[in-house]
């Protein structure tokens, strides 16, 4: 085999790899995007639960909660 055709072969094989290593490049970089986004989703996912449960513990929302489930507060329990 002449030089040249090994040389070419060889630049071949090169571009084949070069080629396959900016795919592969591109593939992670979307799936990488694609995880900040959903970690940008969870993220504000997170704040909107954070926000809900800073509501429902108030003293005045769970006093609320609790006379509609029934319950009295001690201050005014009933003794039998």
């Amino acid at each position: 085999m002449s030089p040249v055709w090994r040389l070419g072969l060889a630049y071949l094989g090169l571009l084949l790899l070069l080629f396959a290593l900016g795919h592969q490049n591109q593939v992670e970089r979307q799936a990488i995007r694609g995880l900040e986004a959903r970690l940008q989703a969870l993220k504000l996912e997170e704040e909107t639960l954070l926000k809900a449960r800073w509501e429902r513990a108030k003293p005045l929302s769970l006093l609320e909660w609790a006379e509609q489930k029934g319950f009295i507060p001690m201050s005014q329990g009933r003794w039998p």
